[in-house]
């Protein structure tokens, strides 16, 4: 059981301003607790370990506490791993590569330019010598020079040839790593859905695409009901394997109607749904909604029942002024209705 876990129930009960005061109240403590200076990447971690955002931070923040090993160095990494996706040292080694590969080509280019050169120059010599009247033993040296120069610029043209096809296939290999490296970084490693990041990056896409077309698009921000209890239950293992199960449904479900599914963190994720109202998109969730509390769950290696998970949803459309974080704002506010209401239901946006 995490504190930060905790916390979250308790702020469900709570005004919105007086969960906002209990939080910060608990990132200070953890400040002082660990000797953390209140800076900006520090209280952004903790304010996210208090709210529970991300469940696998909160995982690792706990360990490290329990373990006695929750400092700035430790902290610092969480944030590498957790929160800021592909790290710093993974960019600069790759930046590094493509100024080695660089480096190469250009002193293989001006080596060849080098020996054309020398090649242009033995062969205007020998036009020079063949324009006057030339002994036969004179001869048979200029074109033995000749030759060895046709054989010298041959060796250099095969060198730059093989040069270059390493350089080929260097860049091919650079490019995967890059475009392994670019999706790691909007990849939320648990459930293999969009991270947090990757998510926001969708939605302003689709907004500027609904903007383009003149076509609706509605997003639902989803939060599976109860899930402490879930984690208090069975541990963190099985959680995780519940917000695997869950992720694959909405991507399943999602994909059907044409949407796109992302975890922001935690048990919340989010389903954009492009061409659809907000009562059209809910009307859809919803059906989501109902045939995922129909099924029980149960655990793969004994076959005991989990029992069944339900999630609660808000729904909200874009409106032309909308940023990807007032577009969540209110479908967040439509899923605190769904909660208050009673949960394991789908509310669409009022407003």
């Amino acid at each position: 059981m995490t504190m930060a876990s905790g916390l979250l129930v308790a702020a469900e009960e709570a005004s919105a301003s007086t969960a906002a005061l209990a939080w910060f109240d608990q990132v200070r403590a953890h400040c002082v607790m660990h000797d953390l200076p209140p800076e900006p990447p520090v209280y952004d971690l903790l304010w996210r370990y208090v709210r529970d955002e991300n469940h696998d931070l909160s995982l690792a923040v706990d360990r490290a506490i329990a373990a006695g090993g929750f400092d700035l160095p430790a902290l610092m990494d969480m944030r590498v791993k957790h929160i800021d996706g592909i790290t710093t040292g993974e960019v600069a080694s790759l930046v590094e590569v493509v100024h080695d590969q660089a480096r190469a080509l250009t002193e293989t280019i001006e080596v060849g330019q080098t020996n054309l050169a020398k090649y242009d120059r033995a062969l205007g010599e020998g036009s020079s010598a063949l324009s006057t009247p030339l002994e036969a033993a004179a001869l048979a040296e200029l074109l033995e020079n000749l030759g060895q120069a046709t054989n010298t610029m041959q060796e250099a043209n095969a060198r730059l040839a093989a040069d270059l096809a390493v350089a080929v296939t260097e860049a091919r290999t650079l490019s995967v790593k890059l475009g392994a490296a670019q999706r790691a970084a909007v990849t939320d490693q648990l459930t293999g859905l969009l991270n947090r990041r990757g998510t926001f990056q969708l939605i302003e896409q689709h907004q500027r695409e609904a903007r383009r077309s003149g076509q609706p698009v509605s997003l639902a921000l989803i939060d599976i009901d109860n899930f402490k209890r879930v984690n208090d239950r069975f541990g963190h293992a099985l959680g995780d394997d519940v917000l695997r199960f869950v992720a694959q449904h909405l991507a399943d479900h999602a994909e059907l109607f044409g949407g796109s599914v992302g975890r922001l963190g935690g048990e919340e994720f989010v389903t954009i749904i492009p061409g659809k109202p907000v009562q059209l998109a809910a009307s859809m969730v919803d059906q989501v909604r109902a045939k995922l509390a129909s099924q029980v769950i149960r655990n793969a290696v004994d076959g005991s029942s989990l029992g069944r998970v339900s999630f609660s949803a808000g729904v909200a459309a874009d409106k032309a002024d909308d940023t990807a974080s007032t577009l969540l704002e209110r479908a967040d506010k439509a899923l605190y209705t769904a909660k208050r209401m009673g949960r394991d239901r789908v509310v669409p946006d009022r407003n």
